[in-house]
Parts: C-alpha cells; sequence; structure tokens
C-alpha cells in the first residue's frame, strides 16, 4: 500500500480500548483489518509493519526467531500460543524482553492527554511529517476529528527502530511508541 491512506472506520477509538501483546512468533495478518503496511527488508533480518484500526503490528524475523509487537484493540482476539506479555495501556511503561536465539525487544509507551488546542496542534504537526513519505493509515484532512496513526520505521544495524503515533481526538490523546528490536 506504499503508506498511502485507506478509509477507517468512523467509530471513535480510545486509548483505554487498546492492549499491548508481544508474541515470539509471528502472527498471520487474517487476524487483523490492516488499514496500511510496509515490508521492510534488511541483510540481518525481515519483518512488516501493519497499521491497523487504532493500533499497529510490527513482525521482525530474524531466520527461525521472530517477534510480534501488536497495539491494538482488547477485544481482537488473537492466539495464546507465544504470547508473552499482555497488559492494557494507560499512562506510560517501558519492557524489555530477551526473546529466543540472540534477540533483544524494547519498548516504551507514553499516552498524553491534551487540551484540544493542543492536541489539534500536535495532531497536525505529525500528519504534516506523514506527508513526507511515511507510513500513514488515516486521511490528513481534519485531524481533529478523524483517529490516525503514523509510523516511522528505521532498520538500524542489525535491528529496528520504530515510532508510532496514534492520535484519539475524542479524547484529545496521543499514543507514543518507541521500539527497538535488534539482533545481539
Amino acid at each position: 500500500m506504499n503508506g498511502e491512506p485507506m478509509p477507517g472506520p468512523e467509530r471513535q477509538a480510545a486509548v483505554s480500548d487498546l492492549r499491548l501483546s508481544v508474541y515470539m512468533r509471528a502472527l498471520h495478518p487474517e487476524f487483523f483489518d490492516i488499514r496500511a503496511s510496509r515490508p521492510f527488508e534488511h541483510v540481518a533480518f525481515d519483518g512488516q509493519l501493519w497499521l491497523i484500526d487504532g493500533g499497529h503490528v510490527v513482525t521482525f524475523v530474524d531466520g527461525a526467531d521472530a517477534v510480534t509487537e501488536v497495539i491494538g484493540p482488547k477485544e481482537l482476539e488473537l492466539p495464546k500460543r507465544g504470547l508473552v506479555r499482555a497488559e492494557d495501556l494507560s499512562g506510560g511503561r517501558e519492557h524489555r524482553i530477551e526473546a529466543r536465539g540472540a534477540l533483544v525487544y524494547q519498548m516504551a509507551y507514553q499516552v498524553e492527554a491534551c487540551s484540544p488546542e493542543t492536541y489539534i496542534r500536535q495532531a497536525e504537526e505529525l500528519l504534516a511529517s506523514a506527508r513526507r513519505g511515511h507510513l500513514y493509515n488515516e486521511g490528513l484532512a481534519d485531524a481533529a476529528a478523524r483517529a490516525f496513526s503514523y509510523a516511522v520505521p528505521e532498520p538500524k544495524g542489525c535491528g529496528l527502530l520504530l515510532h508510532v503515533w496514534h492520535g484519539f481526538p475524542a479524547e484529545h490523546t496521543i499514543l507514543r511508541t518507541q521500539t527497538l528490536i535488534e539482533r545481539t
């Protein structure tokens, strides 16, 4: 889909509807309603980034080892096999998991509630960045009215650094995540 926006649902999502799930395996795309996607290939690894309703899925594959991070709706029915962490999102947290083999997964997130004016300004700035070729899943016309997701994946040495922002206009909240998955 090359980062082009696709129409999303009209339902107003909220951060309190989301859960973080981390798997030590890849998940099949049929579990998700994918709004935008970008594969990434590197000398040391392969992977996929999907933007889904209100969240994202990133899968990092290095030979027989894989790590998948899902930030998605709590009601999303996902498998239990390979699940190593699951938690509802609130406030902010940091995680570090040493996976099978030599993979290390590190993630931090922060939920930022803003005034309506601050939310609109930050959302417009983020969406202006999305126009520069990054991955996003919603129209860029009205940051105040539509939820959005915006991702910047960056291969780093033997790993992947991923910055993702999810905007929730109904509650004037921005979820910021930073994930580093690497081979040590």
